[in-house]
């Protein structure tokens, strides 16, 4: 049975314009779904930006732009809400995720934006949150107040629900117009947020738009790019160059290229006990989204001389991999996902050094090796052990790597944790966080060592001696 649905956002001014659909079909088992998105000429976006930036998000409160994205969340954190329930069902035929993962995972993300974690946000990249609705005092003695851009476009990638939340949520707490290009593989989560924020607070309502197009249609990126104050990007090292080919000043390019993540196990947490805990939280990581956020680990570093050794340890996962395996099973890859992942056990075979454990139909692999390296996985729940006599060997193989390395999830004691983050830190790793928690975001993160809030905005300052100049127009003033 098919099933049609429309996804996207459009404001409500737009809703004239004639805007054309652009179909995308997804299909699992006999469930198939045509997902019909919004995909605007290159005139028409023109006409949209000028819409956005019309809109009146810059005149509201901070306070009223919370709210409104909290009552947003907690109407899709109710899982009685009809369109929440349309989330769980459809995501899984979008993305081919298990159920459970795709509920799971979306409450997760949403428990992320709640009020008071917004006010975390903003505390951790303003000292003085304030300072995005009026100008406020600085310690050199003048006022400064931060101004958004009047349009963000966004381009995102990838097919994690929720991950597009984060920069699009960036954009609305600074005040900031929105146009989101979608990505192909899952375009329908991000146009729902929307659809319930603009019914929640309708001074949104034209303050954003969801739209999709095939990637690197210039006609289009070019037109939106030229209107847009900031242009955000995430994608491959080459989707990001070609983006900022396109890009031209004054506009301001974000990028965020495709990263690379690992975990480290030392000593101290590889008695049985322990050692049993870390294999199931790892295994969580992994399991995640099947690995595919940048944050996900690839490789795992495991101590020598532990009660555990690191082969035990590899074994240990390979069993909650597979335990995990029946709880929430790995999604059906593409002939491409498919290929990679059997040319990645094949190579591993090969290697006297590697030992390839697997579930008897390569739901997850597990390659232990002696050999120290760090290389990216195929992904999909294929995962590297490497032993180490010592963690700070790990750092030879990070010398290179610096511009691709994201997130290290530790299991360590909290002596040695500050070590640990202190000497990665040297080395491009912009995110230490603890074994199971690698795939949870945490509200106010830098991601790759940026903040995104600070780096939307501008600065407006006043003078010091400003207000000491002008003291003398004052009516009151002899």
């Amino acid at each position: 049975m098919k099933m049609i649905e429309y996804g996207g956002y459009l404001p409500p001014e737009a809703r004239t314009m004639d805007i054309a659909n652009r179909v995308l079909t997804f299909q699992q088992g006999e469930e198939e779904l045509e997902i019909h998105m919004p995909y605007p000429s290159s005139e028409q976006l023109t006409q949209l930006t000028k819409m956005i930036k019309a809109s009146p998000i810059q005149c509201l409160h901070t306070t009223d732009l919370m709210k409104a994205i909290d009552k947003t969340v907690h109407l899709l954190l109710d899982r009685t809400h009809p369109l929440r329930q349309k989330a769980e069902k459809l995501l899984p035929i979008i993305t081919g995720y298990n159920a459970e993962v795709v509920r799971l995972g979306l409450t997760q993300s949403l428990q992320t934006f709640r009020e008071h974690e917004l006010r975390r946000w903003l505390n951790v990249n303003f000292q003085q949150p304030h300072i995005l609705d009026q100008f406020e005092p600085t310690s050199h003695g003048g006022f400064t107040k931060a101004i958004s851009p009047q349009l963000t476009t966004h381009i995102w990638a990838g097919n994690v629900p929720g991950l597009p939340l984060w920069s699009f949520i960036a954009s609305l707490l600074v005040k900031g117009g929105v146009v989101g290009k979608v990505a192909s593989a899952e375009p329908f989560f991000i146009g729902l947020f929307c659809q319930v924020l603009a019914e929640v607070e309708p001074r949104l309502a034209n303050a954003m738009a969801i739209v999709s197009w095939q990637g690197g249609d210039q006609a289009r990126e070019k037109a939106l790019f030229r209107a847009s104050d900031v242009v955000v990007g995430y994608g491959t090292n080459q989707t990001i160059i070609n983006l900022q080919a396109q890009i031209v000043a004054p506009t301001r390019f974000i990028s965020f290229g495709h990263k690379l993540s690992f975990g480290l196990l030392l000593r101290e947490a590889l008695d049985h006990q322990k050692s049993e805990k870390f294999a199931d939280q790892a295994a969580l990581d992994i399991v995640r989204y099947d690995q595919q956020g940048c944050y996900s680990p690839q490789t795992f570093f495991v101590e020598r001389r532990g009660r555990t050794t690191p082969k035990e340890w590899a074994e240990l996962l390979a069993r909650k991999l597979q335990v995990y395996e029946e709880r929430y099973p790995l999604r059906k890859l593409s002939m491409e996902e498919a290929s990679e992942r059997i040319a990645w056990r094949d190579a591993k075979e090969w290697q006297e050094s590697a030992q390839v454990f697997s579930s008897k139909v390569s739901a997850w692999m597990v390659a232990y090796e002696e050999k120290l390296s760090l290389e990216p996985s195929p992904l999909s729940r294929t995962v590297h052990v490497i032993a180490v006599d010592d963690w700070q060997e790990v750092l030879d193989v990070l010398q290179d790597k610096r511009d691709i390395l994201q997130t290290v999830g530790v299991g360590a004691s909290v002596e040695n944790l500050f070590a640990v983050a202190t000497a990665f830190s040297r080395y491009g790793i912009t995110r230490v966080t603890s074994i199971g928690r690698m795939t949870k975001l945490h509200p106010g993160w830098h991601q790759d060592g940026y903040s995104l809030l600070r780096e939307l905005v501008q600065l407006i300052d006043i003078d010091p001696a400003t207000i000491r100049d002008l003291e003398a127009l004052n009516t009151y003033t002899d």
